[in-house]
This record gives structure tokens, C-alpha cells and sequence, in this order.
């Protein structure tokens, strides 16, 4: 073998130099001929897009679907609307299970149980697109029966009730389709995290359920309601009997499940056209005494959370 200071190992480097010198030329030459090319332009415009290039709708909705931690206590899973419009009647503007009613409080939960019909649990999903490109999944959930108390067990003497829930979670994407923050709606609010913060399980982020009123927080634990949420009268009512109105957070050990995601817009299914309540009047009850308090809930699209998909959850508080 010559030594590497050789004439001939020099002469050898030197034609091997050359005959890498010449297809790099050749390379480049074809590189400049294919993008000169009518179309070329195009082809790396589409090589650009397709690596950036955002998932579907569906396959987006499905990627952030939240899992939902119940309490243990809790005996109402989010549902599919279709059940609960089967078994409602429609007047005054208002579906109605007429063989049940809120105004009968904890003793009306069998009679909800025997009107939803035992079926999956369901989320009904929209997604929003901004024009900067930045995206908005928003996931509903539906439930036949809210029933809040203010203590664990649930008191026959203090509570809320009404027909139909709606709550919803929402994931704010980026342009590029990367989480950025998760807001849980409750009441008549609700509250954001930034997604490097919010528990997950895989892509999925965890939204904990709050006995009976099913708002939506991001850890178990003992919150307490705005105040704003209430009328001035019935937090004066509480503060005489020394209730604190609280909401009870699942624990560890609560249920947690996975809705289904059914897509919806504004206009399908026929539901979502519905502009009035879905559910009969709200109720509140003290010891020996209940009122009527404010008509039920209305459907997703009738929300500033589904006119304003940006702008809403940005507005809400971190928690």
C-alpha cells in the first residue's frame, strides 16, 4: 500500500477530487433545470405546505378529546342530546321530559336515570379556524339532569336544579395545530390553563366534573362559585344560614371516561337551530321553601362561547 505522501496517493486524491467535483456540478445543474421547470415553483410551494400541513377537522377533534374525571357521587354522565329529545315534549318554546320535573329536587334523579336511556358517553364537537390560522376545538357535553348542593351527600334542604346542562372544554390551537390552552366552561363562565400545565393523558387533557352542577375544573377539590353567577337575593339567603355555596370536585378515585365526539355546526344537527331552552325552568330550594329561578339552558351555538371562540375562553381567568 503506497504511504499516504506518495506521488501516487496524491495523484490518486486528485482524480477522485475531480470525479466528485464533476457530480456535484451535475447535481446542481439539474437542481436549477427542475426548478426552472413551468410548475416547479408550484411543486415546492406544495412540498412546503404539505409539511406543514394541519390534520382534518375530525382528526383534530379527535386528537384532544377530553377525558372527563365524574365524582364519584355523580349518576349523570354527559349524553347524547338525541336520548333526551326522544323522551321531551316541545312547547312554550322549551323541551320538557314531562314525566319528570326539577321542581321535585333530589327526589326527581331516579326519574331522570329512568328517562336517559343507558348509552356511551357523548361530547358534541365543533372546530373554529381563525383567519391568522390559529384553530378553536370545542367539545359540548350535554347532561339530562343538573342537581347542585352545596354539601356531600347531597341535602334535600339546599339545592339547584334544572332540565338539561350544557357545558363545554375548549382547545386553542396555534397555526401549526399545537396545543396552547384549555378552557373548562362553569356556570356562567369559566376558566383557562395553558396547556403545559393542564393534567393530560397523552393528547388528551383531564377536566375534572363538579357534583350535580357538572362545572368544569382543571383538579379535584372544594371551589367556590362566583359570585356573579347568583342573584343578589339567593347569595343574602345562603350567607343567613352560614352555607357556603361550593362546588365538590371529583377525586382520585372518581369515574373518568371518555366521550365520544359527535361533530355539530350551527345548523346540524336540526337541534342546533333551537333557540329556545332545552329543559323546563330552573329551580332553587332552602328549607321549606322553592322558587323558580331563571329558565333552563340554551343550545351550543346560542352561547358567547360559540359566537366568540377566541375571544371568550381568552377572557376567562387562569384556574
Amino acid at each position: 500500500m503506497p504511504s499516504p505522501h506518495s506521488p501516487t496517493a496524491e495523484t490518486t486524491g486528485e482524480l477522485v477530487f475531480q470525479k466528485h467535483k464533476l457530480l456535484f456540478a451535475a447535481l446542481a445543474a439539474v437542481s436549477w433545470l427542475a426548478l426552472a421547470l413551468p410548475g416547479a415553483g408550484g411543486a415546492r410551494d406544495e412540498l412546503v405546505f404539505q409539511k406543514h400541513k394541519v390534520p382534518s377537522a375530525a382528526a383534530l377533534l379527535a386528537r384532544h378529546a377530553p377525558i372527563v374525571v365524574l365524582h364519584p357521587a355523580e349518576r349523570s354522565a354527559p349524553t347524547n342530546v338525541d336520548g333526551f329529545l326522544a323522551g321531551a315534549t316541545l312547547a312554550g318554546g322549551r323541551y320538557d321530559v314531562r314525566a319528570c320535573s326539577a321542581r321535585d329536587g333530589l327526589a326527581a334523579l331516579q326519574c331522570y336515570d329512568d328517562a336517559d336511556e343507558p348509552a356511551p358517553a357523548v361530547s358534541h364537537g365543533a372546530v373554529f379556524r381563525a383567519k391568522d390560522g390559529r384553530i378553536a376545538l370545542q367539545y359540548w357535553l350535554f347532561h339530562a339532569f343538573d342537581i347542585w348542593s352545596p354539601f356531600v351527600p347531597q341535602s334535600p334542604d339546599y339545592w339547584k336544579a334544572h332540565e338539561g346542562d350544557w357545558e363545554a372544554v375548549t382547545v386553542l390551537l396555534d397555526p401549526k395545530a399545537r396545543p396552547t390552552e384549555v378552557g373548562a366552561s362553569r356556570h356562567c363562565a369559566g376558566a383557562r390553563r395553558a396547556w403545559a400545565k393542564v393534567e393530560r393523558r397523552g393528547t388528551h387533557p383531564l377536566v375534572y366534573s363538579a357534583l350535580g352542577s357538572h362545572a368544569l375544573y382543571f383538579g379535584p377539590g372544594r371551589y367556590w362559585q362566583q359570585k356573579s353567577c347568583w342573584p343578589k337575593e339567593a347569595l343574602a339567603v345562603f350567607d343567613a344560614y352560614k352555607v357556603a355555596v361550593v362546588d365538590h370536585v371529583g377525586v382520585a378515585e372518581g369515574r373518568a371516561i371518555a366521550p365520544r365526539v359527535v361533530p355539530v355546526t350551527a345548523t346540524e344537527p336540526a337541534w342546533m337551530r333551537f333557540a329556545g331552552s332545552f329543559g323546563e325552568a330552573q329551580y332553587l330550594h332552602f328549607p321549606q321553601a322553592t322558587f323558580a329561578y331563571g329558565a333552563g339552558p340554551r343550545g351550543p351555538a346560542y352561547h358567547d362561547l360559540w359566537k366568540r371562540p377566541f375571544a371568550e375562553p381568552r377572557a376567562w381567568p387562569r384556574g
